[in-house]
């Protein structure tokens, strides 16, 4: 039994490979957003390629480039007792780059749309004095009797979900305008992790074995985009996007597996979900704009393999929304200033039973949380812009129960965002 459950921590830690920013989407996809939390109804920049592609036509004619990088300042902490006393571990590395390009081509009624961005993932997980799920191992590992103590645990993954996206857009009337695109997926997972066995053997004679895992994944797939605005009055915006769901299957690579618990070439779903956007933007004034947002995204509908128990690991997670609201106000005609804040929650079925079948999520985190963005552009020259941003996420707290711990796991994050970003019109 032991082994068993020694098998099932292990491989749903490493096998599953969701070491992700949160569960899976991102939000953050340019330095825009980060400053106002909203841009499902926007119409002036080009990073609405991946917000609101049917209000492509909106924009100025010709080429329109959108250029961003954020850096993330995150903070997971958990805490725990696997009967050795308390103990806690926190992250507190910095995420240097998290980049977007945008790209448009406006002609008459019609236009353009391609970028290249990172919806999901995109940041290091790094416990280098190790953490829940590498204590787990190394308890369960000397309640099998394979060894008689451990130290030097460490934990370290890194998840990329790179993605093309390519389509058009064609402005039907003076109010209507709609949009058709495909994006293509591409997922780089490493995870590496490990912990020194220790057996003493009398005499003054102690091995000390070091156990590493390192394994790659990767995965790709395509989904399709749907794009619609609005014009409702001269001074009201509305916009509405579909992202299809993107079939995944990660495929592992083992580099090295002291622990035998990899086959080389093996492979585990992880769909990239489905979602609705939807927008609603005014104009109070030239110089005073207001947008409100709606999102969904369709997390159950993805497949995400099963647990031990043969329940699907998306129902468990259930849906997900944000709502959220922007304002932005024009000091002058080259300057504006903009704030916002975005609410999302996580529509559990059961969140024991995820954070349980996916162990490594204990590290990064996934709970209700509220993001609260502000910042600036400068037009410094015509059709030519700087942004700058910065935001704070914060993430509820969250005592967690596991079948496998005598109590609860207390945890707790929050996440600072540095943005910087060009939007060049030519």
């Amino acid at each position: 039994m032991k082994k068993v459950v020694l098998v099932a921590v292990i491989l749903s830690f490493l096998g599953a490979g969701d070491l992700f920013a949160n569960i899976d989407n991102l939000s953050n996809m340019s330095v825009e957003w980060i400053r106002t939390g909203n841009r499902n109804a926007a119409t002036d920049a080009a990073d609405i390629v991946i917000y609101n592609p049917g209000g492509i036509t909106q924009l100025p004619d010709g080429l329109q480039v959108n250029i961003g990088n954020q850096t993330l300042i995150r903070k997971p902490k958990h805490t725990y007792d696997l009967g050795m006393g308390s103990q806690s571990h926190e992250q507190d590395d910095i995420d240097w780059l998290l980049p977007n390009v945008y790209v448009t081509y406006n002609k008459d009624n019609w236009a353009l749309f391609g970028g290249y961005y990172i919806p999901g993932g995109g940041a290091v997980v790094d416990y280098p004095n190790g953490s829940i799920t590498t204590d787990m191992i190394g308890v369960n590992m000397m309640m099998e009797g394979m060894i008689q103590g451990f130290d030097n645990d460490f934990l370290e993954a890194e998840s990329v979900y790179n993605t093309l996206t390519f389509g058009g857009t064609y402005q039907i009337n003076e109010k209507v305008s709609v949009a058709l695109g495909l994006r293509y997926i591409f997922v780089e997972n490493n995870i590496k992790a490990g912990l020194t066995g220790i057996n003493d053997l009398g005499g003054g004679n102690v091995v000390q074995t070091p156990l590493r895992v390192d394994i790659d994944e990767d995965a790709d797939g395509f989904g399709f985009i749907a794009g619609v605005n609005v014009n409702l009055t001269p001074v009201m915006n509305l916009g509405i996007q579909y992202l299809s769901r993107v079939p995944l299957d990660l495929e592992t690579d083992v580099n090295r597996d002291d622990l035998g618990m990899f086959v080389d070439g093996s492979e585990s779903p992880r769909d990239y979900p489905g979602m609705l956007g939807l927008g609603l933007g005014y104009d109070f004034s030239d110089k005073l704009y207001c947008e409100i947002n709606y999102s969904y995204w369709f997390q159950e509908e993805a497949d995400w393999g099963k647990d031990a128990a043969g329940r699907d690991i998306s129902g468990m997670a259930g849906d997900a929304l944000s709502v959220g609201i922007t304002v932005s106000y024009k000091f002058t005609p080259a300057i504006l200033a903009s704030a916002g804040t975005t609410f999302t929650d996580f529509r559990w079925d059961d969140i024991d039973g995820y954070y349980q079948a996916n162990l490594g999520a204990y590290e990064v985190l996934y709970t209700d949380n509220w993001h609260l963005g502000c910042g600036a552009a400068w037009e410094f020259k015509e059709n030519m812009k700087v942004n700058l941003a910065l935001g704070w996420t914060i993430w509820d707290d969250k005592d967690l129960s596991n079948t496998l711990l005598p109590g609860e796991i207390e945890t707790e994050n929050s996440t600072t965002t540095i943005g910087i970003g060009f939007n060049l019109g030519f």
